[in-house]
Order: structure tokens, then C-alpha cells, then sequence
């Protein structure tokens, strides 16, 4: 988590921070780096999976397929407490978007009553761009935080688009889509900075 030094002084700062890194994991060092200077944070996640397994339920035991529970301090370990008692991130103020990962072990039966805003891809496909990044901000807006951070995982993506990701999921916004998504998003007063990964 070497970038939580580098986060932490762009905050200090006062400049909007942009991370790139191989995997979701890098959204950790980066909450952490941001909330010491911004407070109570809030988090789009934009992600073609959930990423809501605890380190009991994880298939493959990668923090990847984890980072999202770890971030608003699910599980039993020690990165699910990086904050100390409380999370990274309360789930009430997480919007996760775009996930495509029916079917699969992601921990979706904890993130159905976690209180996170869970806006799956064929929402996303079906109500636009437009109309979900606003109801993010809708949620993000309500929420007593003083910034938030956007996070991308590259394999939200339409992998027509994006082959090259960890874990291709059929279907997902092409780049025009992505852009009219994170535009709004980007653009609001309250952003902190923005992390991209699996690049």
C-alpha cells in the first residue's frame, strides 16, 4: 500500500488524485490516504463484480475478490480494520455499479442487506449512463461526507472492448458509456480523486 503516503499528500494538497495499479486492491491504500485529510468518505465502486466476499467465502483467496467487503470493514482481517474500529468506508455510503457476476462467488447474499447502493450492470444498460450517475450522486449527496472517491475496474467493460482484464464478464459499457458515467461523477465538488485498475 505505497500509495496511501502518496494519496495522503496529494489530499494535503488540495489536488485531485488519480491512482493507477493492477488490481481493486489499490482502493485501499487510496481510502486510507484520503480520508486522513478529507474525513468521512464516501466510494462509487464501478466494477464488472462485486468484489463483497470475506476472506472465508473468497474462491481464490486474492484480495481483489475481497476489497470492496474489506473496505467497509467486512471480514476478519486485518485490512477489513485499516482505519481501526470503523471502515474505510461506511456501506451506506458506497454505490457499487456495473457488476455482471451473477452466479458467481462474490458475496452477494451479505451485499443484498450490507446497505450498500448496488446498481448492476443490466441497470446500467438499461437506464443509461446518464441516469445511474445521477442516482449515484443522489445517494452520494445525502451522504454526511465531506468527498468521495471513484473507483474503476477496468473489466467493467464490454470485454469486446477490454479483453485484457483478470475476469472477463460478457455484456458491460463500452467507452463512450464509461465516460457519460464517471463525467458527472468527475466533475462534482465533492470528489476526491479516482483510482483505475487491472490496466
Amino acid at each position: 500500500m505505497a500509495n496511501v503516503a502518496l494519496v495522503d499528500g496529494a489530499a494535503e494538497r488540495g489536488d485531485f488524485v488519480l491512482v493507477l495499479g493492477g488490481d481493486c486492491s489499490i482502493i485501499l491504500g487510496s481510502l486510507l490516504g484520503v480520508a486522513r485529510h478529507v474525513g468521512s468518505i464516501g466510494l462509487a465502486y464501478i466494477d464488472g463484480h462485486a468484489d463483497f466476499a470475506s476472506p472465508d467465502e473468497s474462491q481464490t483467496g486474492s484480495a481483489a475478490s475481497m476489497c470492496l467487503a474489506l473496505a467497509v470493514g467486512r471480514g476478519d482481517s486485518p485490512l477489513a480494520r485499516l482505519a481501526g474500529e470503523v471502515p474505510l468506508v461506511r456501506p451506506a455510503d458506497v454505490v457499487l455499479i456495473g457488476r455482471r457476476d451473477a452466479g458467481l462467488s462474490y458475496g452477494h447474499d451479505a451485499l443484498s442487506s450490507s446497505g450498500v447502493l448496488d446498481i448492476p450492470g443490466d441497470v446500467l444498460s438499461r437506464d443509461g449512463a446518464k441516469t445511474v450517475a445521477a442516482r449515484a450522486l443522489e445517494r452520494l449527496e445525502r451522504s454526511p461526507i465531506r468527498g468521495f472517491w471513484i473507483h474503476v475496474d477496468a473489466d467493467v467493460l464490454d470485454p469486446r472492448v477490454m479483453s485484457a482484464v483478470d475476469s472477463p464478464e460478457p455484456g458491460g459499457p463500452d467507452l463512450d458509456d464509461l465516460a457519460a458515467l464517471l463525467a458527472p461523477l468527475v466533475r462534482h465538488p465533492r470528489r476526491a480523486g479516482h483510482g483505475a485498475d487491472d490496466l
